[in-house]
């Protein structure tokens, strides 16, 4: 399985968190969060210390 890292939206760390190649993913963070977006997962920056909204799109 090939995989693709997803960065930090707010501070721009290379690698918040990994997905797979195919996955479309939209990441907020959560103070930047509208109201009607709902995040499936959250992950903390570990260089920022922001939680990031990610939510699956395909």
């Amino acid at each position: 399985m090939r995989r693709k890292k997803l960065s930090c939206p707010f501070c721009g760390f290379k690698r918040l968190i990994d997905a797979d190649e195919n996955n479309q993913s939209e990441l907020i963070a959560e103070d930047q969060m509208p109201v009607d977006w709902h995040p499936d997962y959250f992950q903390k920056c570990p260089q920022c210390k922001k939680q990031i909204g990610i939510r699956k799109v395909s």
